[in-house]
């Protein structure tokens, strides 16, 4: 009976820690919170990108009161959001170097009066932009973005989660994950995890000592197998995603990726070897189906799609790992979206 009741007052004690948690830091008071789902608010920190690529030093990173990157802007204002993970953060990059500032400094240039606000978050993929523009980008008060940017493909080669690819979500369920401390931590370290093991994280790579194959990794990754039945439910994410820009009364616009560690040379696929997993071969075969799927959904739909796989070519120093673009790379990005967008401003 004594070691029961130890038991008992123990749970007692973890159940109120826990309720105080959830009272301090959840969502729970609010009638229209902002479903964070792991966005962080008000944030201002010290960022050192100088171990990454040349040049890289320190910065200021911050995310305003409505979750975008920067010092804060007018939601009233915002012409183009754009939507996708770290590739659209871009957690390395100071905010003026960002392909978003290029994107607003170059269509200002052309005299278009453009306010491009930033909502990338590291490990999103369509089924995170699903649950932003559920639970995060309608109670943004006064926003009305002309267009909605959707950077995406890389991270949805690695999503695996039939549960929330159902798109299946009940109102208990929703509420929870809108409004927990609990729920948004859990979120924030599983993303984390299953970037580390899909090796997305960002970290430097010498591209000088890379060796290149036309073969796919001898360990046989299933870049083709499980591609099949997951690109028909990708395909249902990004008509669920168009719907929901589209009765945000704005215009989706879907972009196609690419990486560094794999490229066309004279016809022929080549990708970096790579000591386990997945090599450039691999990764280039599965991120190529996962395009294709983009730009068939954008035709069948009928909704804008920019093919930057295809039609932008980047170069040495355009990117400082396989997957996250320097200065110089998202330059690049932010003048090609400038000339495919001025149309649409």
């Amino acid at each position: 009976m004594k070691l029961l009741r130890i038991i008992a007052v123990n749970l007692t004690v973890l159940l109120g820690l826990v309720l105080a948690a959830e009272l301090i830091f959840g969502e729970w008071l609010g009638a229209h919170p902002l479903g964070q789902l792991a966005i962080a608010r008000n944030v201002k920190v010290t960022i050192s990108a100088s171990p990454l690529y040349a040049g890289g030093g320190e910065f200021i990173y911050q995310r305003d009161a409505m979750g975008f990157r920067g010092s804060g802007v007018d939601p009233a204002r915002i012409t183009i959001l754009t939507l996708g993970g770290s590739t659209t953060n871009q957690l390395y990059l100071p905010e003026e170097a960002t392909w978003q500032a290029v994107l607003e400094r170059t269509l200002r240039q052309t005299g278009r009066d453009a306010v491009v606000a930033n909502g990338g978050l590291d490990g999103q993929s369509t089924i995170g932009i699903i649950a932003d523009l559920e639970l995060w980008i309608p109670y943004v008060p006064h926003l009305k973005p002309r267009l909605v940017l959707i950077y995406v493909g890389i991270n949805d080669v690695f999503v695996r989660d039939t549960w929330r690819d159902s798109l299946h979500v009940v109102r208990f369920g929703r509420e929870l994950e809108q409004r927990s401390a609990l729920v948004r931590l859990w979120t924030i370290v599983a993303g984390s995890i299953r970037a580390h093991r899909a090796k997305l994280h960002h970290r430097p790579v010498d591209f000088s000592g890379a060796k290149w194959t036309d073969r796919p990794a001898p360990a046989g990754w299933p870049a083709d197998r499980f591609l099949e039945a997951d690109l028909d439910v990708y395909k249902t994410r990004l008509v669920r995603v168009a719907n929901l820009i589209e009765r945000l009364g704005a215009v989706p616009v879907f972009i196609t990726q690419t990486r560094s560690d794999y490229r066309l040379e004279h016809g022929r696929l080549i990708g970096i070897a790579k000591s386990e997993g997945p090599n450039g071969v691999d990764q280039g075969r599965a991120l190529g189906r996962v395009n294709a799927a983009t730009l068939e959904t954008c035709r069948e739909r009928h909704v804008v799609c920019l093919d930057l796989a295809t039609e932008l070519h980047f170069a040495d120093g355009d990117f400082y790992d396989f997957e996250h673009n320097t200065p110089q790379g998202a330059e690049k990005i932010g003048h090609w979206l400038a000339g495919k967008l001025v149309g649409l401003i």
